[in-house]
C-alpha cells in the first residue's frame, strides 16, 4: 500500500516539474518573440505555480483524507490506536512487577509448607 501511495507521489511530482519546466518554456517562446513581455511573464510564471502549489496542497488534504477513511473501513490500527497499546501494556507491566514479589513469596510459602 505504501508503495502504490509513494509511486503515485512521484509520478505526480514528475508531472509537476514536467509541467513547470514546460511552462517555463512556453514563456521564454513567449518573450522571444514579442508575444509578452519578460514582467508580465514572470507574474504569469509566478500565479501559475502558486495556483499549482495550492492545487498540489489541495489535493495531498484529499489523498489523505481518503486514505484515512479506506484505512478506518479496512479497520487498520493507527499510529494512536499503537501508542495507547503500548501504554497498556507498559502499565500491565508495571503491575506485574509489583505483583512478582508477592507471587515468589507465596510460591515459596507453599513450597515449604506453611
Amino acid at each position: 500500500m505504501r508503495d502504490f501511495v509513494k509511486k503515485g507521489f512521484t509520478a505526480g511530482l514528475g508531472l509537476a516539474v514536467i509541467s513547470k519546466e514546460r511552462a517555463e518554456k512556453t514563456m521564454k517562446d513567449l518573450v522571444k518573440r514579442g508575444e509578452i513581455s519578460p514582467q508580465a511573464s514572470r507574474e504569469l510564471l509566478d500565479k501559475l505555480i502558486t495556483r499549482g502549489e495550492q492545487e498540489s496542497e489541495q489535493l495531498d488534504r484529499q489523498l489523505r483524507e481518503r486514505m484515512k477513511k479506506i484505512l478506518n473501513e479496512m479497520e487498520v490500527a493507527t499510529q494512536e490506536d499503537l501508542e495507547q497499546l503500548e501504554q497498556h501494556i507498559r502499565i500491565l507491566e508495571h503491575r506485574l512487577d509489583k505483583l512478582s514479589p508477592l507471587v515468589r513469596s507465596s510460591d515459596e510459602r507453599e513450597t515449604r509448607g506453611d
